[in-house]
């Protein structure tokens, strides 16, 4: 029985994905699927046919993997072994056809990176080979959105007058699902992984952080080795010819600021999604957070107005009021160095801690076997041009990492904007 099927039609130089379910699907997640279809706008010179099947299935599981229930057809029939990598999910796939040749990363010869313009991800472009490829997602705009891509767009634009092959990909994925974003966590590598075999690549990077990979962005450290999305993840890459970079999977935010302060291409990150290319909004979550850091680090001069501006924004109140409060451990390593007069008098209670948390701003090496076995002494020698890496205290520290007992203990961040003298 067949659950789902994809198909995929190129009209000029869109191509479109198309999903259609049997009448159980989709599943019923906390985010909902409110389209059938998505597009990829592809470069003037590529075809179907320079595209791998492998990677228009993987494309599609990406995108559609949160409401899928048992079974997927695939645009055009899979390798065995892609199939094969699959089954981790307990999903069964077609059609599968033992002659397609299996994508061979050994044959690549550039990495790609899923680029946001953001300082994770030039901070990962920073520790990458120069030969990376930097590929944007160009999400469209919509009806009243507040997402503005300027800022995204001429960090990619910079790149290029530096010499970097950098691509900017027209791809609406996001809006497939209610509220807009990613279906998952990698579906932004998907432009980059559709142009795979054109650009040549052996694999695909992501600048995805410490805090998001080892958990210490949420409550307590875990071992990335020992979690479902390695397990399942990582081998479908492989599987795929692409297999996974996270150049600054051991790098905390505050590191990720830091590289960017001190690297030449630094300057062009754009953390803001809804400001200008050249001004921030000052009023989203991002903003606060990313503006609260930089301060704290001495990257940004202290603005009160400017603060107080963030700290009234309903949408900054309401991330604050969370427990925890999403990269709260970033947030407790800048407020420990800011002059908390300067806030509302709640924000005491709501960031003490007697945590040492000198350690975000430097590299945990262990990390580094979440690095192309090609590139990783490239990027081990480039990370340390920046920052220094952790030692065996600090390791303990990392491991030990638990915020649980003391979210216990707090009540929801909640403050009176009339505050100090």
């Amino acid at each position: 029985m067949i659950n789902l099927k994809v198909t995929c039609d190129l009209e000029g130089q869109r191509l479109t994905f198309t999903f259609e379910f049997e009448e159980d699907e989709p599943k019923s997640t906390s985010a909902k699927m409110v389209g059938n279809q998505f597009f990829v706008e592809l470069p003037k010179e590529v075809g179907m046919g320079d595209i791998h099947p492998d990677h228009l299935a993987l494309c599609s599981f990406l995108v559609a993997r949160p409401w899928l229930v048992k079974n997927i057809t695939f645009p055009r029939p899979v390798s065995r072994k892609f199939a094969t990598a699959i089954e981790v999910f307990r999903i069964k796939v077609g059609p599968i056809n033992q002659e397609v040749i299996p994508y061979c990363s050994n044959q690549g010869e550039y990495l790609g990176l899923a680029f946001s313009g953001g300082a994770d991800s030039t901070a990962a472009l920073a520790v990458l080979p120069n030969t990376t490829i930097p590929v944007f997602l160009n999400r469209p705009l919509i009806e009243k959105s507040l997402y503005n891509k300027n800022a995204a767009i001429e960090s990619c634009n910079n790149l290029k007058k530096i010499g970097y092959r950098c691509l900017t990909v027209s791809c609406d994925l996001e809006l497939i699902r209610k509220p807009v974003g990613f279906p998952t966590d990698l579906a932004n590598g998907v432009p980059a992984i559709v142009l795979a075999q054109h650009l040549n690549l052996f694999g695909i990077s992501y600048g995805t952080v410490f805090e998001s990979l080892y958990g210490l962005g949420r409550m307590k450290y875990k071992d990335y080795e020992e979690t479902s999305h390695k397990r399942m993840w990582w081998h479908v890459f492989e599987a795929a010819g692409l297999p996974l970079s996270f150049p600054v999977a051991g790098i905390s935010e505050v590191g990720t600021e830091l590289i960017c302060s001190k690297a030449d291409i630094g300057s062009i990150a754009r953390s803001c999604i809804r400001g200008s290319a050249k001004i921030p909004c000052y009023k989203c979550w991002k903003c606060f957070r990313k503006s609260t850091l930089r301060v704290s680090l001495g990257l940004e001069c202290e603005n009160a107005d400017l603060m107080k501006q963030l700290i009234e924004n309903k949408e900054v109140k309401t991330k604050l009021s969370k427990l925890p409060i999403s990269h709260e451990n970033v947030l407790l390593y800048a407020f420990s160095r800011l002059r908390l007069i300067n806030y509302p008098k709640e924000f005491n209670a709501r960031f003490a801690h007697d945590y040492d948390l000198a350690f975000l701003e430097r590299w945990y090496p262990p990390s580094s076997r979440y690095v192309d076995a090609r590139i990783r002494d490239d990027v081990i020698l480039n990370i340390k041009k920046y920052l220094e890496p952790m030692d065996a205290s600090d390791e303990i520290r990392v491991k030990n990492w638990n915020n649980e007992a003391r979210i216990e203990n707090l009540q929801p961040l909640e403050y009176n904007l009339n505050h100090g003298d």
